[in-house]
């Protein structure tokens, strides 16, 4: 099998209709296509046969059908690339995020990602909630999240003799002449990396050269929609797979099944189903093997398409989403030949496979916890700054970097310290008085005002509190994972070293912004400060869900 890889850069906005939407709105898909790619190739083949006198394209003709209909030749969607440049693919519906720290996070500081279908209960997270953006890459152990851009228009249907919409002209057949309806495009400018998989080589040699040029891809062609080019056309290399490293038949006994794309199959009645029992039972057919299920996070959507040659749109079938996981059990030595796994992941699953549906990948993700990268590289913008006035600007400006980035961090752990002071306040345990907590909070304030604050003050303070009965109950009885408030205030001030102060915070080298080789000065006054605002931010935010309770 040979593997052809090009890239689609859209010179105008693409209008890939999927069936969403309003009946006066046009809603592009996310990707190109395999069909509207096939549909582009055909038009380009069909140029290259008149070349030799033949006017139509004979799809009874056996190279013909190998090229286009069969699925012997398969042409997989178009999906943008990431800043690197790199294909994304479509993430795994099992992929879930904290809601709460998906609320609060930053551009510097995202929310990390878990994978449920390997952890289904993991410790560190609430309410989950879906990964936002359709696409992903993976650079070493960090998550890149892509979404691709979009251009909203709005138009006005118009008499097409007059060329302005006219009232009293209008038509069944044209429409409502004036109506305003919308179009959501692909914006113009992306570039999007699609393949071509190709089981004979002699295909392949035959579609290289027709592939460069330009194309008009999607609908509203002559209303400057759809102008495309097609570039970068060479094979890939031998061993290619569709998603990275080295195929994994069993982890932990487990078999975890990804769709990259939408699958089209049918039950026993020979009508269109997403019943993850007819998914299995493709599997097993195609591996020849037992699978037993253990969970699936499926999706479901609706598809359809539309053939230019007869101008009628395709009939509506039921698929299975792209991203849907599905998590089974090995048995015996079912894994015992890889072969088998990568000749499914080449060939897919499924109907209209030449359309590229029906693609999937084994055991491809297998981390509970995934980083995400932030939006703003920590790469150096500058290799070197010799420039004395230049180092004191480029120092301020990895200072605001830093700060900037750590105080996400740094109010997401104040949110869960409060979090956890509240889940014991439900045990009959209540926190200090408003009175007491204003005092603390007003003396650390004052710190945080000062260039260089002093943490003394705040642990007076905290003396005073134990030399007075009363008040000290208060805060013993306040308690956080079953320690007193006081304790772990008191044990807050002296974390001031620096290995210990990156560890309250989950600061990583990452986090850590260069420029030119100058990173930010953390010093004692710096994580000093950093504390005490924690520490006032945790409390505000524990007094706060307090006056909730209470209202």
């Amino acid at each position: 099998m040979k593997v052809i890889a090009y890239r689609i850069t859209l010179l105008e906005p693409a209008l890939l209709t999927a069936l969403e939407g309003d009946p006066n709105e046009s809603v592009s898909f996310n990707y190109i296509p395999g069909s509207v790619l096939r549909g582009a190739v055909i038009g380009k083949y069909i140029k290259y046969m008149r070349s030799k006198n033949l006017k139509t394209l004979d799809s009874v003709e056996e190279q013909v059908r190998r090229l286009f209909f069969d699925g012997t030749t398969r042409y997989l969607n178009g999906y943008p690339l990431d800043r690197m440049e790199k294909r994304t693919l479509p993430v795994p519906l099992s992929w879930q995020q904290d809601k709460k720290a998906v609320s609060i996070e930053t551009d510097e500081c995202p929310a990390p990602v878990y994978d449920f279908a390997i952890d289904e209960q993991p410790e560190d997270i609430g309410q989950p909630q879906s990964v936002r953006k359709p696409f992903f890459t993976r650079s070493e152990d960090m998550v890149r999240l892509v979404s691709p851009k979009r251009r909203l228009s709005i138009h006005t249907a118009r008499n097409r003799r007059y060329g302005r919409a006219m009232r009293q002209f209008s038509s069944p057949a044209e429409g409502p002449s004036g109506a305003v309806y919308r179009y959501e495009a692909l914006a113009a400018g992306q570039t999007f990396e699609a393949l071509i998989l190709c089981d004979h080589d002699e295909d392949a040699e035959l579609l290289l050269p027709l592939l460069e040029g330009g194309v008009l891809l999607g609908g509203s062609r002559t209303a400057g929609y759809g102008r495309a080019k097609i570039h970068d056309v060479k094979l890939a290399p031998e061993g290619w797979r569709e998603v990275d490293g080295e195929l994994v038949v069993e982890v932990d006994g487990k078999l975890i099944v990804t769709l990259l794309s939408d699958a089209l199959l049918r039950d026993e009645n020979g009508q269109f189903t997403t019943d993850p029992s007819v998914v299995t039972a493709a599997l097993e057919t195609k591996l020849g093997i037992k699978l037993e299920m253990l969970q699936a996070f499926l999706r479901w959507e609706t598809v359809g398409g539309f053939n230019r040659k007869w101008g009628l749109p395709l009939p509506q079938a039921l698929a299975v989403k792209m991203g849907s996981v599905f998590v089974y059990q090995l048995r015996g030595d079912s894994s015992s030949d890889p072969a088998r796994f990568l000749g499914l992941e080449a060939e897919g699953i499924g109907e209209r496979r030449a359309e590229g549906f029906g693609r999937l990948a084994f055991n491809w993700h297998t981390e509970k916890r995934l980083e995400v990268e932030s939006k703003v590289p920590p790469e150096a913008l500058v290799r070197t700054i010799d420039d004395e006035e230049s180092k004191t600007i480029a120092e301020r400006m990895v200072a605001r970097m830093f700060q900037q980035r750590l105080e996400g961090k740094l109010v997401a752990n104040a949110v869960k310290t409060a979090e956890l002071l509240a889940g014991d306040r439900e045990k009959a345990r209540k926190l200090p008085s408003n009175a007491q907590i204003s005092r603390l909070r007003s003396i650390i304030r004052n710190e945080l005002m000062k260039e260089n604050p002093d943490p003394q003050r705040v642990r007076d303070f905290l003396r005073d509190i134990e030399s007075r009965k009363p008040t000290r109950k208060q805060f013993e009885k306040a308690r956080i994972e079953g320690r007193p408030l006081l304790e772990w205030l008191k044990e807050m001030l002296t974390q001031t070293d620096l290995d210990e102060w990156k560890e309250l915070f989950g600061i990583s080298r990452r986090h850590i912004p260069e420029l030119g080789g100058i990173k930010p000065d953390i010093n004692d006054f710096f994580r000093i400060r950093c504390i005490l605002h924690y520490i006032d931010a945790m409390l505000a935010y524990a007094v706060k869900q307090s006056r909730k309770e209470g209202s």
